[in-house]
C-alpha cells in the first residue's frame, strides 16, 4: 500500500461489510492514498443489488467518511463488471494530479466563507487569509487563516466539500493544513508562502 497511489478495497457483497474492511480503509485515507471499493461476488446476490447505486447507498452508513470514494461492482467468476475496475483505479490516480490555480482556489474558499460564515468561539471567529494548494503526493491544501484553533471539524468538512464540488478529485483524500497568517509573512524568501500573493483583504467577519 506505501508504494501505490490508490487502494482497490474489494468487498464480498454476499457477506457484506466487515470490521476488517472499514480498517484498511481508513488506514489507507489516513496514508493519503486514493480509494476505490470493489465489490465482489455480485451473482450471488439479488439482481437489484448488483447495481453501484445499491452500493451506494448501503455503504453510506458504513463508508460515510469516503462518500468520495467511487464503488464497482463485479463477479470475479463471471467477470461482469471487471472491465470498469481499471478505468475507476486510473480516474483515481488522475485526479491526484489536479492542480488547483490559486486565484480559483481562493475565489472558491471565499466564496464558501461568505455563503456560510464559520461560527464563532469566545467572540472570535476564523478568517481567511490566503490558501494555496501544498506540493504533495496527495491532494493537500493550506490555508493562513487568523487563528488555527477556530476551525471547527463541521466547518473543516464544509470547506472541503465547496473545494471537491469545483476540482473533483475524485476517490482521494483532501487534507487542509492551517498555518497563521504570520507564517506566510515571516517565510523565508523563495519559500511557497512568500511566493503567494497577499488577497486583497481578508474573509470572515
Amino acid at each position: 500500500m506505501e508504494r501505490g497511489d490508490a487502494v482497490l478495497l474489494v468487498i464480498d457483497a454476499s457477506s457484506g461489510v466487515l470490521a476488517q474492511d472499514q480498517h484498511v480503509a481508513g488506514y489507507a485515507l489516513e496514508a493519503g492514498k486514493g480509494l476505490v471499493i470493489v465489490v465482489n461476488k455480485i451473482d450471488l446476490v439479488e439482481p437489484a443489488q448488483r447495481r453501484p447505486a445499491h452500493w451506494r447507498k448501503e455503504l453510506a452508513r458504513t463508508f460515510k467518511f469516503a462518500p468520495f470514494a467511487p464503488i464497482v461492482t463485479v463477479s470475479a467468476r463471471t467477470t461482469e463488471g471487471i472491465e470498469s475496475v481499471i478505468p475507476a483505479a486510473l480516474e483515481v490516480v488522475g485526479q491526484r494530479r489536479i492542480k488547483m490555480p490559486p486565484n480559483e482556489l481562493n475565489r472558491v474558499l471565499r466564496q464558501a466563507f461568505l455563503d456560510h460564515p464559520p461560527p464563532s468561539y469566545k467572540g472570535r471567529r476564523l478568517k481567511l487569509g490566503y490558501a494555496t494548494q501544498a506540493s504533495s503526493e496527495a491532494p493537500t491544501v493550506v490555508l493562513f487563516v487568523n487563528d488555527v484553533g477556530l476551525l471547527h471539524f463541521s466547518y473543516r468538512r464544509y470547506l472541503e466539500k465547496a473545494v471537491r464540488e469545483r476540482f473533483g478529485l475524485t476517490g482521494n483524500p483532501l487534507k487542509l493544513v492551517l498555518r497563521a497568517d504570520t507564517d506566510r509573512r515571516a517565510a523565508p524568501p523563495g519559500g511557497p508562502a512568500s511566493r503567494a500573493r497577499r488577497p486583497p483583504h481578508r474573509v470572515g467577519r
